[in-house]
């Protein structure tokens, strides 16, 4: 049995999509068509059948899935342990996050850590919580890393806190707010988190505000928020490290100095903490040194950039 067949046959039976297990696993939609074809004529069953767009396990796939899973886990143990015995650190670290801060935080964590360890695979891939905390998932993943919202468990990585940031461009046209009342005659750049839309949680001391701004930009994506902030269309609540360079660059500006939330945690659950593979015990002392004080990470970083308005373009002005 092809495990390549199974591992895609897996990735299908968890997103119930062949489009949507393609998108998030960058893979061609026809190579997991293909492949689950193979299977399916290989055991000679259906393992899926239609219902409107969802793909739903026939009797047969869902008998197959609990042993696909312990197969490729069996595969990966196998694969771990004769790595193990190389004085090198190898093999593939298959890391699952929620996406709120993708480029600007794992992306750079792991990028530290290939730098060191340039012979490990590593596989990200982010999904929404209600997915990415689902056994199933823990199952296929190293680890779990997660910007934690009341859950308990796992270790800290490390905590931020947010803030109020805007361009000068609309400070210049709106005002600079100097206290919390003052935001209700502002526009903000409001993000929608599964649970509905992000209030702003400030506090000074033993002083709290939760603001809900009024707003007609929303979105479920940090950068589509910062962008729209640097372009000059409101206030948007954002992490500190988020906005570091856009602020050393003028693009941003800190509002309602000493205002910020309280501190939220970035935590990380390993799968198989009693038996810690190589490569995860220097993934997680990598982590230790990336998050320590004075720690200076040296890849690509992304930000946002001065934004260019067209309509501009004659008067050799930018926004």
């Amino acid at each position: 049995m092809n495990t390549d067949a199974l591992a895609s046959f897996v990735k299908i039976a968890e997103l119930r999509s062949l489009s949507a297990a393609a998108k998030l696993y960058g893979l061609p939609k026809s190579t997991l068509s293909l492949r689950l074809k193979q299977l399916e004529d290989d055991l000679k069953v259906a393992l899926f059948e239609r219902s409107g767009r969802v793909l739903l396990l026939t009797d047969a796939g869902q008998t197959l899935l609990g042993h696909a899973r312990q197969i490729l886990q069996g595969c990966d143990a196998a694969r771990a342990a004769v790595t193990e015995l190389s004085d090198d650190v190898t093999g593939t670290l298959r890391i699952g996050a929620t996406g709120e801060f993708g480029t600007a935080y794992y992306t750079q964590m792991l990028m530290a850590f290939r730098k060191l360890y340039p012979k490990v695979e590593i596989e990200l891939t982010f999904f929404s919580p209600h997915v990415l905390y689902a056994q199933e998932s823990l199952d296929m993943l190293d680890a779990v890393i997660s910007w934690d919202e009341g859950i308990e468990g796992g270790e800290t990585l490390s905590t931020a806190k947010f803030a109020l940031f805007a361009s000068r461009n609309y400070v210049e046209r709106a005002g600079m707010p100097r206290k919390p009342a003052d935001l209700v005659d502002h526009q903000g750049i409001v993000y929608r988190t599964s649970a509905g839309l992000q209030h702003w949680r400030l506090q000074k001391g033993a002083a709290q505000e939760s603001i809900l701004p009024r707003s007609n930009l929303i979105a479920n994506d940090y950068w589509t928020i910062k962008y729209f902030a640097v372009a000059g269309e409101g206030i948007a609540y954002l992490p500190h490290f988020f906005t570091t360079i856009e602020c050393e660059r003028g693009h941003l500006i800190p509002l309602l100095d000493t205002w910020e939330s309280a501190e939220k945690r970035v935590s990380i659950r390993i799968s198989r903490p009693h038996a810690p593979s190589r490569k995860m015990a220097a993934f997680m002392d990598v982590c230790g040194r990336y998050f320590s004080p004075g720690f200076v990470f040296t890849g690509p970083r992304y930000y946002v950039e001065t934004i260019f308005d067209e309509s501009q373009q004659e008067k050799g002005t930018e926004k």
